[in-house]
């Protein structure tokens, strides 16, 4: 055990504000939970069968996937008129579509009072207590609520009616890590989220489970693929041996790499899968590799990979479902069409199943599965070993979520990782794609600005502040590291970073220069609150801005480049970092 990690989280425990009894707390949700009476789907109502679980086991039991779609479009209209035509499509196609995942904004995640001064993203806002209900959109799909519910401030209203519309899955817990704009009492939504864990606690009769997505949370940040099954341990630990609530694991969106993806999983649920309860709800498509020059060249890696993970789910009957991303995911807010056409190429690779089942060697994965279970065992009693050295409470799930919600998520690795904490230098066997191609991608921007003859040190001299606007580290971490091999002094002020929170870093650190990361939808609100904040502080900012530089605009129900529109606020936008080098060193 570190020393220097105990006292790392021993700080951060002496400084948590008095919280109340965590199973109080938990029971409180409880008792809310048992006043609600969840819609039965039309799926089930259609199919028979008498839970979502239940279906899913049926179709593992006859060697069957089970495929999703995840949604998110820019209006509560659009979104009910695509789920319309998802089912249609199924009908027309005889494509096996059964459940549509939902991701309103970020602004359903925040309480109504906060909404109106947060910066505007790409997809609709849940706005009333019918509009949950009107997801069924009279179709006889499954329809699932997970992000911006159960770890989110607005978690008791996102919870409640989730529930009430018969999503049996929840999540998404990992996602409590993230802050919301203008939303700063942690105290007040770590009591919140608990108290919803309880809600869902109450419905574990009917199968209500509390899913987590590990990307979303602090193995995002992970260089070890052992850190994702640790943690997804500690989460299980907590919500379902402390809380007594049903738990499961989603997770791949940042692991592209496919025997390690599959790995993880597999990992998981050797340590966590019950006969009663399995520990995988589903693998979401990576996109790691995605090309943004060549939209079409990536069904190449899309197809492959969902090929892999779905016969890897009948293999091993783990009642996985099959969540693709669109070949345009990388780069912009996918429309229905292509969801459509990422979800046909996945399950038409699957009409030839039979030729690939006998000739695959599954033990090369096994071999690493085996290894991340052990590893990842190890890192969870680390962890808790750690925490208790640390005064805090691990028998209280309320103590240790308010414990993780303070720690910085690019130590939570460095933290609790028993090899890591004690050779920062440490080279994981299996490293995920964030240590990997963050490196990689790193070495490749570098010598191509040096190739286009950039001098070593163009940014010599200059300090700049780099902040995520939302909860992505990725571009943040490449943006970081190849600004410092050009000489300049980074301050990384880490993610979900609100524009009067950048200025503020920067102020304390007497820098003018701001970079800014952001992902899809973020780009326009974000660079015009700041550019108002700048011109009410009366100072000269240097701000430049790279990511997802897209929005849907009034009027277009897509998501158009607003580059130009951000310049016009005085905001250097561009995703080619030569360029924005070059921009700073004019400007010294």
């Amino acid at each position: 055990m570190n020393k220097l990690s105990v006292e790392y989280v021993k700080s951060i425990r002496e400084n948590i504000e008095t919280l109340p009894d965590g199973y109080e707390v938990l029971n409180e949700g409880v008792e809310i939970g048992n006043g609600i009476t969840p819609r039965r789907s039309l799926f089930l109502e259609e199919s028979g069968y008498e839970t979502y679980a239940a279906y899913k086991k049926d179709y593992a039991d006859k060697g069957e996937n089970t495929w999703e779609v995840l949604l998110g479009l820019a209006t509560l209209e659009e979104q009910i008129d695509a789920i319309k035509e998802i089912y249609s499509y199924s009908q027309r196609t005889g494509l096996s579509i059964q459940t549509v995942q939902v991701i309103p904004s970020f602004l359903t995640a925040l309480p109504k009072e906060y909404r109106d001064k947060a910066p505007k993203p790409t997809s609709y806002v849940i706005e009333k207590p019918e509009d949950w209900l009107d997801h069924q959109a009279g179709v006889p799909l499954q329809i699932l609520f997970e992000d911006q519910v159960l770890s989110c401030p607005n978690s008791l209203e996102t919870t409640v009616n989730s529930v009430k519309a018969g999503s049996e899955l929840v999540g998404l817990v990992s996602q409590f890590i993230w802050s919301q704009p203008g939303f700063t009492d942690d105290r007040q939504h770590m009591i919140d989220m608990v108290k919803s864990i309880g809600i869902v606690k109450s419905k574990r009769d009917r199968h209500f489970v509390c899913n987590t997505y590990l990307d979303d949370g602090f193995p995002g940040y992970a260089m070890d693929c052992a850190t994702y099954v640790g943690y997804a341990l500690l989460e299980h630990y907590i919500v379902h041996d402390l809380c007594g609530a049903r738990y499961q694991v989603s997770w791949g969106g940042l692991l592209s790499e496919g025997q390690n993806r599959l790995a993880v999983g597999l990992a998981i649920h050797e340590l966590l899968s019950t006969e009663e309860q399995p520990a995988l709800s589903y693998i979401n498509g990576s996109t790691t590799m995605q090309w943004d020059h060549d939209i079409d060249a990536n069904y190449g890696p899309s197809v492959q990979e969902m090929l892999l993970e779905a016969l890897a789910d009948r293999h091993y009957k783990l009642q996985l479902t099959i969540n693709p991303v669109a070949i345009t995911e990388k780069i912009t807010t996918p429309t229905l069409q292509e969801l459509l056409n990422i979800f046909s190429a996945g399950q038409r690779a699957m009409e030839r199943a039979s030729d690939w089942e006998n000739i695959i060697n599954w033990k090369p994965i096994e071999d690493i599965r085996d290894y991340l279970m052990e590893e990842g065992k190890k890192f969870f009693e680390n962890t808790l070993n750690i925490m208790e050295a640390a005064g805090v409470n691990i028998k209280d799930p309320l103590e240790i979520f308010m414990t993780l919600k303070k720690l910085n998520p690019s130590k939570f690795e460095g933290t609790f990782h028993p090899r890591i904490s004690e050779n920062p230098a440490y080279t994981p066997k299996y490293p995920t794609v964030l240590g990997r191609d963050t490196l990689r991608m790193q070495e490749q921007v570098i010598a191509d600005i040096k190739e286009r003859g950039m001098a070593e040190d163009a940014l010599k001299g200059e300090r700049i502040v780099v902040v995520s606007g939302d909860g992505h580290a990725y571009g943040l971490l490449l943006v970081d590291g190849v600004l410092s091999s050009f000489g300049a002094k980074t301050v990384n002020g880490g993610v979900d970073i609100d524009p009067s929170v950048a200025l503020d870093l920067a102020d304390e650190e007497g820098i003018t220069n701001i970079g800014i990361s952001v992902h899809i939808g973020q780009s326009i609100d974000y660079a015009r609150q700041i550019a108002e904040l700048a011109k009410k502080r009366g100072k000269e900012y240097r701000i430049f801005m790279g990511g997802k530089l897209n929005a849907i605009l009034p009027g277009k129900s897509e998501a158009t480049d607003v580059t130009d529109l951000i310049m016009e606020q005085g905001i250097y936008a561009s995703n080619d970092l030569y360029e924005t080098i070059a921009m700073i060193g004019k400007k010294k």
